[in-house]
């Protein structure tokens, strides 16, 4: 059984990296068509469960077969209404998995194959991140509503400002010769923001569909390149900030209890690694940034359509960089915060702070690039 608290926690949690509620989801579109027609999951249960993206405490780890410092969590709630109740929880590819899940929801092995490998191509990815999930999914013939991938409330207030600055030059572009002088575009400005946030863009996105000289699902793919790219910057640009603190409280941390000098040591070596680590991650998320930048740059400055356009149909393959670079320097930034809270009330003893540390610098372990040169 679940915790109470943090389950019922999870019904308005506004973290798009690290769970995918889709009892929320089911509750928020109960009629959407596309979503009764394509599923992310085929049994019911399943659909209505919450996926979350769990690092493993140490009596947690001889659950799973294999050495993982993050786990992908299926939350079956008692109820759906009153997530207060708690649930029974199940890690993929923990001990039994498959049997387990088989006897929560009543279907036999055969029947729920698909959604087996649903559950392995979420389980692969180092984070639930909605661009990160549909391109993963995408890439593997999966093509669920795309309800399923709408930015929770919370974020999407917040990407609000960020994501109308980083679109007012194209909409200046786009609008400037049909709407009269520019400058009093503003109000159009967040409208497309909008509608660039929005599960499915609307007819407002029209102009910049002839901008973009894209149709049909070439227009619906490079809406949705667009989109991913400025969702990575504005969550890029509000890890920093978070790191930069995490970084320094890691620092100046003093475990509890005894600390022998091998212990010490220790500790110092790790925290050098994982400064160095989380900075490469930061590098790389920085290039991969900055292929989008230049290719926008290209498109406001210069006209280039053609440029911008080839780069967002291309781009796709570049969330799975992004994604597995800022997954886990996310998970590290949300686990210090959930674990210390800021402060200096509930030390870790010397033993425990290496373990974290332990675990930080095995999740930032390079891995290799999806990407090509583009």
């Amino acid at each position: 059984m679940s915790g109470l608290r943090n389950l019922a926690a999870l019904a308005t949690s506004a973290s798009t990296s690290r769970v995918l509620n889709l009892n929320l989801v089911a509750k928020r579109y109960p009629n959407d068509p596309m979503r009764k027609k394509a599923p992310l999951f085929t049994d019911a249960l399943l659909n209505r469960s919450i996926l979350v993206k769990h690092r493993l405490r140490r009596d947690e780890v001889y659950l799973l077969p294999t050495s993982t410092t993050v786990a992908t969590k299926i939350i079956f709630p008692l109820d759906f209404d009153n997530l207060e109740l708690g649930g029974r929880s199940i890690f993929v590819n923990q001990k039994g998995f498959r049997q387990a899940i088989c006897d929560v929801v009543g279907d036999r092995e055969l029947e729920l194959e698909r959604d087996f490998l649903v559950l392995s191509l979420l389980n692969d990815l180092p984070s639930l991140d909605p661009f990160l999930v549909r391109e993963q999914l995408r890439r593997n013939n999966h093509k669920p509503a795309e309800c399923y991938f709408s930015i929770s409330p919370a974020d999407t207030s917040r990407m609000q400002n960020f994501t109308s600055a980083e679109m007012a030059p194209l909409i200046r572009m786009a609008f400037g010769s049909t709407r009269g002088n520019a400058s009093g575009s503003g109000g159009m400005v967040g409208k497309l923001a909008d509608a660039l946030l929005s599960a499915n863009a609307d007819s407002l996105l029209d102009p910049l569909r002839e901008t973009l000289g894209l149709q049909g699902d070439q227009f619906t793919q490079g809406i949705f390149s667009w989109k991913g790219f400025i969702y990575y910057k504005w969550q890029f640009s509000e890890m920093i900030q978070s790191l930069i603190r995490v970084t320094q409280e890691m620092d100046q941390m003093k475990p509890s209890g005894r600390n022998d000098a091998a212990t010490r040591e220790e500790i110092r070596v790790l925290k050098t690694s994982i400064r160095n680590r989380i900075r490469d991650a930061a590098r790389n998320c920085s290039k991969v940034l900055a292929l989008y930048d230049d290719a926008f740059a290209d498109l406001v400055q210069r006209g280039n359509t053609a440029a911008f356009r080839r780069f967002l149909l291309e781009a796709p393959i570049f969330f799975l960089d992004l994604g597995h670079s800022m997954g886990m320097i996310s998970h590290i930034s949300s686990f210090w915060v959930y674990r210390f809270k800021g402060g200096s009330t509930e030390l870790p003893t010397s033993e425990e702070f290496r373990d974290i540390l332990s675990e930080f610098e095995m999740g930032l372990a390079p891995r290799q690039s999806y990407s090509q040169p583009w």
